[in-house]
C-alpha cells in the first residue's frame, strides 16, 4: 500500500507542498505497519499539562477559561493526550498522529506540526526494533541528510 501512495503522489507532486507530501508519505509508512491514526481536540484541561510540566519542552502553556469555567489549554504536546485518552484494555495499541501543537519559543507562542507514533501496551524487543526502524525511515522521508541518534542513560551512568 505504501508504494501505491508514493506512486499516486507522483501524479500530484507539482500541486502538493513539501509538508503535504511528507505527511502523506509518513501516513502511508505508518499504516503499512498497522498503526492507526489518532485524532484529537486542540483543547485539553490544563491540569493534564500542569501535572506533567517536567515532561514538557517548555513550561509555557497557552491557557484560557472554557465556557464551563474550567481552565483549558491549547495542547502543547500530543503524547500526554494520547496516554490520558487511550483505553487501558490490555490490548496493544499502535497509533500515529500529525497534529498541531502550541508552544513558546521563549519569545512568543508558535503553532507547529508534530508527527509521531505511540505504542501502548506490552512492548517487546521486536516492536521496539520496529519503532526504531520507523524512526529512521521517517527521518529519511523528511530529509536525505538526517541522522538518528540512539542513547540510553545506562551507558552514561555505567
Amino acid at each position: 500500500m505504501f508504494s501505491a501512495i508514493i506512486t499516486s503522489m507522483e501524479n500530484y507532486k507539482d500541486i502538493l507542498r513539501y509538508d503535504e507530501r511528507v505527511i502523506l508519505e509518513l501516513r502511508g509508512l505508518y499504516e503499512e505497519f498497522k498503526y492507526s491514526q489518532y485524532r484529537m481536540s486542540r483543547f485539553e484541561e490544563y491540569e493534564l499539562y500542569a501535572g506533567n510540566k517536567a515532561f514538557m519542552p517548555s513550561g509555557d502553556i497557552l491557557t484560557f477559561t472554557g465556557i464551563s469555567g474550567r481552565l483549558m489549554a491549547l495542547r502543547p504536546d500530543v503524547t500526554l493526550s494520547i496516554v490520558k485518552n487511550a483505553k487501558d484494555d490490555g490490548e496493544l495499541k499502535k497509533l500515529y498522529y500529525n497534529e498541531n501543537v502550541y508552544r513558546s519559543d521563549g519569545a512568543e507562542f508558535k503553532e507547529q506540526m508534530q508527527v509521531g507514533l505511540e505504542c501502548i501496551g506490552m512492548i517487546d524487543v521486536d516492536l521496539a526494533g520496529e519503532v526504531l526502524m520507523l524512526a529512521k525511515k521517517s527521518l529519511e522521508i523528511i530529509s536525505k541528510h538526517s541522522r538518528l541518534g540512539i542513547s540510553h542513560m545506562g551507558f552514561l551512568s555505567g
